[in-house]
């Protein structure tokens, strides 16, 4: 990067109020970012360039290494594309893991066609992230009560309207009528479980 060119991007990353960086992909380190990174994620800045060594892997949560490294990857093979863009969580200060949106750019290729350095914009997505996740909760419960109606109430129901049928028949004796009145009160003790519990996986948390 010639030295204008490293002016620029250095006073951009000063001044903009969302996460930018540029990173040397060649040497896997940053070569400049903004504040807004590091005081989000809790690092004093010298401490966010230590931790950016061979791509953040220190503070990049090990089940999504894979993700970032084949995003870069990816754009190391699509050059040319507009973007990549990734969810990964990553360390913060204080041990907590923040869900971040990377969208990485190549800025400059090298004398092999190959990046260089790329421009990478973070974005907190943590709010999303929870949210989606309590969205997903209520899915689940609504599968659950969707498959209780359709499956465990409709039998007691049709077993109701059944015996019902009988009752209303003309020709049963006595004891036929107290056999189909039982049958009755266990059909609807198990539909009562059954409300029971759909209403409970309604209002769990």
């Amino acid at each position: 990067m010639q030295d204008d060119d490293e002016l620029i991007f250095s006073k951009l990353c000063k001044i903009s109020p969302v996460s930018i960086e540029v990173v040397d992909v060649q040497n896997r380190e940053l070569i400049c970012t903004s504040e807004w990174t590091s005081q989000h994620l809790g690092y004093t800045e010298e401490e966010f360039f230590t931790l950016s060594r061979n791509l953040f892997e220190k503070i990049v949560h090990p089940d999504d290494r894979m993700i970032q490294l084949n995003t870069f990857e990816s754009l190391f093979n699509e050059p040319e594309a507009p973007f990549k863009e990734c969810t990964i969580r990553v360390l913060r200060k204080d041990s907590v893991y923040q869900y971040i949106q990377l969208r990485i750019a190549v800025l400059r290729l090298d004398e092999h066609n190959k990046p260089k350095t790329v421009l990478t914009m973070a974005s907190d997505v943590g709010e999303v992230m929870d949210l989606r996740e309590k969205i997903e909760i209520q899915l689940d419960k609504l599968d659950i009560i969707s498959y209780k109606n359709s499956h465990e109430l409709r039998g007691p129901v049709a077993t109701i309207l059944g015996l019902i049928q009988l009752i209303e028949h003309d020709h049963f004796d006595g004891s036929f009528s107290k056999e189909i009145i039982t049958c009755l009160k266990r059909t609807v003790i198990k539909l009562d479980e059954v409300i029971h519990e759909i209403n409970q996986h309604s209002v769990d948390n």
